[in-house]
């Protein structure tokens, strides 16, 4: 064989030694050389703020690297948000997403910072059920009594939220929307809604299972149903919404992890795989489970496909229903 067929032979094998070796070229070989920054949309010691660093805490440990989080409160996630998706795709700026930065504020806010797809999913960590919930005087016994009454008066009874286009608002009218029934929306700030729940002036609330189970164990709440497809250790008496009727209702606050767009497939695998592990680590998922969290610890793939499902049916609600921000 002469010199120049073989040096045609391994010139592209030379090329993609060269471009291996390149500096600057992210590898998953010696990842992560520093420390990884975690990006969470709210502030210091929120629900969303305390899983966070507790399973940070726990994958700094094998990742022998700390993951450090940075608190980039506002917008509803969408500074965390817009601050990982226009970081360098190297793996070292991660955002811990919810539905609001991931999916729902996609189709309540006119202009976003960041599109859709500028995000890219690691892995699923948990997901926090919610309760719908009625005070224990409520007329309603079951969910099957409280729609009733809303079909033989629609848009009489009333239910409150934390706002416009959070978690709880989605998921009660995703309900709304399966069940086929109208109810007054009464949007709060913060939790002044379980409040007016407690005093009678609202009729039922979708609420997260780590604010609501205090009121049901102290028999001030009765709760109806669970709107995981899931039921959960906190209350596992509760049938899911699913269970009662309404087969393939899913809806939840959810914590996942994602990257910036154009991260290195190998690198996303590993980061996968040490959120994977710090999440299922039985002292982590111990004290997820005691916030009502169902840890998940989920593939890339399937966080994928989980929001590409969730912005679907969100889109589709906000559509009928006509919701816009505020």
């Amino acid at each position: 064989m002469g010199a120049p067929t073989l040096l045609r032979r391994l010139l592209p094998l030379l090329l993609a030694g060269c471009a291996l070796a390149l500096p600057g070229t992210p590898s998953a070989q010696d990842f992560p050389k520093h420390p990884i920054r975690l990006y969470v949309g709210f502030t210091p010691g929120t629900g969303i703020d305390v899983v966070a660093r507790i399973v940070a805490a726990e994958a700094s440990k094998s990742l022998a690297q700390p993951v450090i989080v940075e608190n980039k409160a506002g917008a509803g996630g969408n500074i965390a948000g817009d601050a990982t998706a226009k970081a360098a795709p190297d793996g070292y700026s991660l955002h811990w997403a919810a539905p609001g930065s991931a999916v729902i504020n996609h189709h309540l806010n006119k202009s976003m910072p960041y599109a859709y797809k500028d995000l890219v999913p690691v892995s699923l960590v948990g997901i926090v059920p919610l309760v719908v919930i009625v005070p224990t005087q409520s007329p309603y016994k079951s969910l099957a009594d409280l729609v009733a009454a809303a079909k033989a008066n629609p848009g009489k009874l009333s239910y409150g939220t934390p706002g416009i286009g959070t978690s709880n608002h989605m998921a009660t009218e995703l309900f709304l929307y399966s069940a086929k029934i109208r109810a007054t929306h009464v949007p709060y700030k913060g939790s002044a809604a379980t409040q007016d729940l407690l005093a009678g002036n609202l009729d039922f609330i979708f609420d997260s299972i780590t604010t609501a189970t205090p009121f049901i164990t102290s028999g001030k709440m009765r709760p109806l149903a669970l709107t995981t497809a899931m039921r959960s250790p906190l209350l596992p008496d509760v049938a899911t919404i699913a269970e009662q009727g309404y087969p393939g209702y899913e809806a939840s606050n959810w914590y996942a992890v994602m990257a910036p767009h154009g991260t290195p497939a190998a690198i996303i695998q590993k980061l996968n795989a040490e959120f994977v592990k710090a999440s299922r680590a039985p002292e982590v998922e111990k004290r997820m489970q005691s916030l009502g969290v169902i840890v998940v610890a989920s593939s890339a793939d399937e966080l994928r496909k989980f929001v590409d499902a969730q912005y679907e049916a969100i889109g589709r609600v906000v559509r009928e229903a006509g919701i816009r921000a505020e």
